[in-house]
């Protein structure tokens, strides 16, 4: 059940997200005093796909993950949002149903803004409407390269990819390399790379072989991520 926010220190969670933070803190705190929050717990969903659009969310806590049904019924994970990240706006702008389904990979907190509410705001601060463009512009190269990986990448080089998403969102430096502490399952990472959760242990196991990442307590670390992107720029240069 959505509540009104309560907690203006969440305003500081737009601060992280590039497309709002040349607002002013007046203009963050009349975005916040439109959203509301909502807890999902693990494993229940924000929404299913092709649900009516009814707000953009943006992550406060947790993570979630954005969920295609194939025609044979599984489930393929295209994206994942964290702390600091939107999801939903493609539904929001365009007001067609929601092409994909958000599914909460742990409790999460979320704030949200209705999409009446956020066109408001937008035409009282067109700029943001620019930002909001080149950020779209960028996940679609993003997805246009998933595509083409999905399609032409060796499955070394996809889940290779993978790895270095993760480590790009959620990764924690440390003295022995980046750290992935995110509960998701080698069937999650599975679904992220298109291919077979047993594929994925054995590439995994061929990776710690090679020194290139090490698994511990639900936990990936990747030792030598240099090594794992000269994989996908070699991937990259030969579809």
């Amino acid at each position: 059940m959505p509540e009104k926010k309560d907690d203006t220190s969440k305003v500081n969670i737009f601060w992280k997200i590039p497309m709002f933070e040349f607002l002013e803190a007046e203009e963050l705190d009349r975005l916040l005093s439109l959203c509301t929050t909502e807890k999902i717990a693990k494993g229940e969903y924000v929404f299913l796909e092709c649900d009516q659009p009814r707000n953009l969310y943006v992550v406060v806590k947790g993570e979630v993950k954005l969920l295609k049904q194939t025609e044979d019924g599984r489930e393929t994970i295209v994206e994942m949002a964290y702390p600091g990240e939107i999801f939903g706006e493609e539904a929001i702008f365009d007001g067609q149903p929601y092409p994909l389904t958000a599914q909460a990979l742990s409790d999460v907190e979320l704030l949200a803004i209705t999409r009446t509410d956020f066109f408001t705001f937008l035409r009282d601060n067109p700029d943001l409407a620019l930002e909001i463009i080149t950020e779209l512009g960028a996940r679609l190269r993003e997805a246009q390269n998933t595509i083409r990986a999905l399609a032409m990448e060796r499955v070394e080089w996809r889940i290779a990819r993978v790895l270095l998403m993760l480590s790009r969102k959620a990764g924690i430096v440390e003295a022995d390399g980046v750290s992935i502490d995110l509960p998701l399952t080698r069937q999650d990472i599975a679904d992220m790379a298109a291919t077979t959760v047993e594929t994925t242990i054995r590439v995994l196991s061929n990776f710690k072989k090679m020194g290139l990442v090490e698994t511990e307590k639900g936990k990936i670390i990747l030792r030598d991520k240099k090594h794992l992107e000269e994989m996908v720029s070699e991937g990259c240069s030969q579809v």
